[in-house]
């Protein structure tokens, strides 16, 4: 079993503090381009508060714990320069079995959508793709840290007062 969770890192540019995905203490961007390499550097969570389209943001939310039994492809990183979905955008298929949330394989977004909603219906899958499984709990009190920062007035302060790092590019 997988252990997800967050950590504030400092933008560069903007001098502002964000939460990266975390899988059992390595970032999910150091995981993903362990194995693609031709992917550039500088993802980032689409859980963040900064996409502007509210339709994005509502796509990546609705697709964040499917029902039990069901999977949904989940744009869980994306372009760092953009901010939007339609950059670099990483996808993970996402299943909820019982107590437990599996992100089955990663893939990059291909298709020709023209609306959020259409994001996620053609996916190049990566060959070389890693698979997690995460205690339902855990999932969802990390996607609550997420969700209780969708109002841009809440800042993404560490926990337990932690030196918040640069983040590097």
């Amino acid at each position: 079993m997988n252990k997800i969770s967050t950590k504030t890192y400092k933008n560069t540019f903007s001098k502002a503090n964000f939460y990266i995905i975390e899988i059992d203490n390595k970032s999910l961007e150091d995981i993903i381009l362990e194995s693609q390499t031709d992917i550039a550097r500088g993802l980032v969570p689409t859980l963040l508060n900064w996409l502007d389209n509210p339709l994005e943001q509502k796509v990546v939310w609705e697709r964040t714990l499917p029902s039990i039994n069901e999977k949904l492809n989940l744009p869980i990183l994306m372009c760092s320069e953009d901010i939007d979905l339609w950059c670099t955008l990483i996808i993970v298929e996402v299943e909820v079995k019982g107590n437990f949330v599996y992100w089955n394989k990663f893939g990059i977004e291909n298709s020709d959508a023209v609306t959020p909603q259409e994001i996620g219906k053609s996916i190049n899958w990566f060959l070389s793709s890693p698979s997690f499984v995460f205690d339902k709990n855990n999932y969802i009190n990390v996607l609550d840290e997420f969700r209780l920062r969708l109002d841009e007035n809440i800042d993404y302060t560490p926990k337990h007062k932690e030196m918040v790092e640069d983040y590097k590019l």
